[in-house]
């Protein structure tokens, strides 16, 4: 379980990092170029994270304050300079379903993919208490912030069929509302943002295959477990997860939903990786645990069983294609991916894995390994 539990979040982790990048590679330039831009941001990217994570952190405290005022700015700017705004009913009551199913509660759960990003706590101090306070505080003030900019953007929007043709919504949006060099402005907020993004998910993604090499858990691990330059950073690990990243876009040159399955594949790893430890909870481990400073007593069972149910209904929601009728091009791929992901780890495991993985290493060995 440990060991599909770390291959399932670390393609999530890398399928997160696809996301962001090649989102930020959008919002710069035309799909013609999108994917050399995409290739140059994880490059950026990897640079800016061998400097070591105390500049990770420089950037999250940097985030905040840009997110945060990036926010104000962008709804203030469209609310002004918006030509028109659409009725109140428009907003909040109409309805379109454009998947084709002619199904308004399957394209309401279609829909789900966008707030079903998962929140990754990593490397936080003192992680059995700020690990939650983070989550808490996260959610909501992502609902909040996003309930906001969305009725901003829905009372701001000048031509519904120009967004739908568009292959840039967001700059149409912005230009539609706005004027060419105000909505540049305002996709520099939004790019320096995923930049932040990107940076995060790599590091994510890197500390996460490292920790695997180090408990052997990937071939060639004395190789990519090494770590380099003063701020002793992985960086072979960090190229290898930017040569993945940059392999597994170019199918997208041949499908344009392919990136609808990319996204698909984040969010369902991520929550399943999260959901692997909740179901060993439920099935080997019922006794009473040693409680830390954050729990949920008596309701942690019953949020389990919850959680789970949740987990395994939104990874069959966002396997469906999001399109109907459903051809080869339009085929959400996500339930191909994660079977793969799973299939090559099990065989992994077979071949080498049950005779090598014995689990987290704990310090001694991991000093005797660092000094090897």
């Amino acid at each position: 379980m440990a060991w599909n539990c770390g291959y399932i979040f670390l393609a999530g982790a890398l399928a997160t990092l696809m996301t962001a990048a090649y989102t930020m590679a959008q919002y710069i330039i035309s799909q013609g170029a999108t994917i050399g831009v995409y290739v140059a941001i994880l490059l950026f990217a990897v640079a800016y994270c061998y400097q070591g994570i105390r500049f990770s952190g420089y950037l999250n405290v940097f985030t905040i304050y840009w997110v945060l005022i990036g926010t104000v700015v962008v709804i203030i700017v469209l609310l002004v300079m918006a030509p028109s705004h659409p009725p109140a009913d428009w907003v909040f009551t109409s309805l379109h379903d454009l998947t084709g199913y002619n199904s308004p509660g399957l394209a309401f759960l279609l829909g789900l993919l966008q707030a079903g990003w998962v929140l990754i706590a990593e490397g936080s101090k003192n992680a059995d208490r700020t690990g939650p306070r983070g989550i808490i505080i996260g959610v909501i003030g992502a609902i909040v912030q996003a309930l906001v900019v969305s009725v901003v953007v829905l009372f701001c929007i000048q031509d519904m069929d120009a967004l739908l043709d568009s292959p840039f919504p967001v700059a149409t949006l912005f230009v539609q509302a706005t004027n060419g060099p105000v909505a540049a402005f305002l996709m520099i907020i939004l790019a320096v943002s995923q930049f932040a993004a990107v940076a995060n998910n790599m590091v994510a993604a890197s500390q996460m295959l490292w920790a695997m090499a180090r408990d052997h858990a990937v071939p060639q691990h004395e190789f990519w477990y090494k770590l380099h330059g003063k701020s002793e950073s992985p960086l072979r690990i960090l190229l290898l997860e930017t040569l993945v990243c940059i392999i597994a876009i170019m199918p997208s040159f041949g499908s344009p939903d392919y990136w609808s399955a990319i996204m698909s594949t984040a969010v369902i790893c991520i929550n399943f990786a999260y959901g692997f430890p909740f179901m060993c909870r439920l099935i080997w481990k019922r006794h009473p645990l040693p409680r830390g400073p954050f729990n949920l007593g008596k309701y942690s069972i019953p949020v389990n069983c919850v959680a789970i149910s949740w987990v395994l209904f939104f990874g069959v929601i966002l396997c469906i294609p999001s399109t109907h009728p459903v051809s080869v091009k339009s085929m959400n791929w996500a339930s191909v991916m994660i079977g793969g992901t799973l299939i090559l780890s099990t065989i992994f495991w077979i071949i080498t894995g049950r005779k090598n993985y014995k689990g987290p290493m704990q310090g001694e060995e991991i000093s005797s390994m660092t000094e090897q």
